[in-house]
């Protein structure tokens, strides 16, 4: 995969990204939309992008992903434990 500049400039990441997000944030028809309305779909559109612009610029440390897992794991497990105790 050629890593290179997305037209957005801002991270360097796969050519092809901002074209898959492009194609996976088309326009869809009210058949295929979860919104009751045009207005609500591109309002809930630019709210992700922000969120996703805000994501992408930020200079806060990533957490590793196996530490992620193993954290959430912890959290099922332990969640887990309590419910079989409750329904004993």
């Amino acid at each position: 995969m050629d890593i290179g500049r997305c037209q957005s400039g801002r991270r360097d990441l796969p050519l092809d990204t901002e074209l898959r997000y492009t194609v996976l944030m088309t326009k869809m028809t009210p058949i295929e939309s979860e919104f009751a309305s045009t207005d609500e779909a591109e309002a809930h559109d630019r709210w992700v992008r922000a969120k996703v612009e805000t994501a992408l610029a930020s200079q806060a440390s990533n957490i590793p992903h196996d530490q992620v897992m193993a954290e959430i794991g912890d959290i099922i497990d332990a969640k887990r434990g309590a419910a079989t105790r409750l329904a004993r």
